[in-house]
């Protein structure tokens, strides 16, 4: 793939490589804060520590993809935006999860309707049969801009490849 894509293209595929990679270390670092602050860690919340660096560790795994300008690179740094786009918390279950910057708009309706906004670099809120009460949901306009560059970059990719394949035909 790297042969039948332009400059433009590999310097935003490292671009976003960068960013997946920069967020995941700044994530893994929060993590590693957490962890030595803590004085005691219970088995169970060693567990969802690891579960978290899985996260972490997969938007270092995508930037590195983006890096070696490999041919999955977009669907995997998809996937990782997917899951960085919707935050919500729920009948004890609440998820959010942000590997780089984020400005999130959304709404508490715990115990009446607010509006929230909220910017940072790289979060995670993870609970499990924990404050029932909690009704939340949070979107990330960062990932949602970066889901559409990720959709503009394969089609610019997908045209690149398909003219350099036209323009091969007859040579020899």
């Amino acid at each position: 793939m790297e042969n039948s894509i332009s400059n433009n293209v590999k310097s935003d595929l490292i671009k976003l490589g960068l960013y997946q990679i920069c967020g995941g270390i700044v994530g893994i670092l929060i993590i590693i804060f957490g962890v030595y602050k803590t004085q005691q860690l219970p088995g169970m919340i060693l567990l969802i520590y690891l579960f978290i660096l899985l996260f972490y560790a997969y938007s270092i795994f995508c930037g590195t993809l983006c890096l070696k300008i490999k041919k999955n690179a977009l669907v995997h740094s998809l996937i990782n935006q997917i899951l960085q786009v919707i935050g919500f918390a729920m009948m004890g279950f609440a998820f959010k999860y942000v590997a780089g910057f984020y400005v999130m708009i959304g709404l508490d309706l715990t115990n009446s309707i607010n509006f929230n906004f909220g910017a940072g670099v790289s979060k995670f809120d993870f609970n499990f049969n924990n404050e029932h009460d909690r009704l939340e949901v949070d979107f990330n306009l960062v990932s949602f801009a970066l889901i559409y560059w990720i959709d503009v970059l394969r089609k610019r990719i997908n045209e690149e490849i398909a003219i350099r394949q036209v323009s091969s035909i007859g040579e020899t």
